[in-house]
């Protein structure tokens, strides 16, 4: 198998990782890719960025008050 960040995968396709990673793993290499997009263009005085590891995505919500979403205008 092949590790990543201390864990072993199996030989094959990883449709998601711990980290929220799509992997393909074979006896020479590992190439992954995230499944989430970082936020880069949002009102980061008003807003923080927070992982959502259940989603695999970041939720981008107001510093003083997470409750409320923030509105993301690019992502890569």
């Amino acid at each position: 198998g092949c590790m990543l960040n201390g864990k072993l995968y199996p030989f094959g396709h990883i449709e998601r990782t711990e980290d929220c990673f799509r992997c393909t793993c074979s006896r020479t290499q590992m190439g992954c890719c995230s499944l989430f997009g970082t936020p880069i263009a949002y009102d980061n005085k008003k807003c923080k960025v927070v992982f959502n590891k259940e989603r695999c995505d970041y939720d981008v919500v107001e510093k003083n008050d997470p409750s409320k979403e923030c509105f993301v205008y690019s992502r890569v």
